[in-house]
């Protein structure tokens, strides 16, 4: 995979306290971005099963301007994601460590959204995803290819001080998606799957037994489980 290296951009930050940073909207975190401003996110992520806060800090930037929406995310409290074998663009990102967004254009909770899936060794996954939950429950997926579809992104490691980083920047022209126009409302949410203990051997696999699933809104599923539109918090332009 050809790895599109970018600059992190000197951001105008906007610090929020804890308590500001998701407001509550018919009960799920919301974020409201002013264009050209710097929104952080500092609060817990939660786990996907029961919802109570993880242990291991996650920081998150956000911010839009008239060509596309950046998200740089710091995964903390993570000494096992060296151990990320993965570096082909591939759906099974997801079965190894990885941070992942799920978006889509509008206001309604949606059945069609977009995945993107980014793992330590700087592979990524970009799919558009039909989800019918609502109705017939079919699930099926489009792989994108990032390159075509202007998205970059960059990862690095800090083995030091057990966290990775990294920044993805999504055109607003891919964002419209499911819409013909972009709105200003979107329905968001973001994810980690932090591997918890050494792999036993090379060949590995993220488990409930081994492993963190974490929610920035909690998806509260009987075992862990991203893919829950009606859970997806709000990301609003202003």
């Amino acid at each position: 995979m050809i790895k599109l290296l970018i600059l992190i951009q000197t951001f105008g930050y906007c610090l929020f306290s804890a308590v500001d940073t998701c407001n509550v909207n018919k009960g799920l975190p919301s974020i409201v971005l002013a264009k050209n401003k710097t929104f952080t996110v500092s609060t817990a992520f939660f786990h996907s099963v029961g919802g109570k806060p993880i242990e291991e800090r996650t920081i998150l930037n956000l911010k839009y301007d008239d060509s596309c929406l950046r998200i740089n995310f710091e995964c903390f409290d993570d000494p096992w994601a060296g151990f990320t074998t993965l570096t082909q663009e591939s759906r099974t990102l997801s079965t190894q460590e990885v941070f992942e967004i799920f978006i889509s254009n509008g206001a309604v909770a949606p059945e069609q959204y977009l995945e993107v899936q980014v793992n330590p060794n700087n592979a990524l996954f970009l799919a558009k995803i039909s989800n019918r939950y609502k109705t017939d429950k079919r699930y099926n997926y489009e792989r994108l290819n990032p390159r075509d579809a202007g998205v970059l992104h960059a990862v690095s490691r800090d083995i030091e001080n057990k966290k990775w980083q990294g920044t993805i920047h999504l055109p607003l022209q891919l964002l419209k998606y499911p819409n013909e126009a972009l709105e200003d409302t979107f329905r968001l949410n973001m994810f980690r799957i932090i591997l918890n203990k050494k792999p036993e051997s090379e060949i590995w696999s993220c488990t409930p037994q081994n492993s963190t699933f974490a929610c920035w809104s909690a998806t509260l599923t009987a075992v862990p489980q991203f893919h829950v539109p009606e859970k997806f918090g709000y990301l609003i332009f202003k």
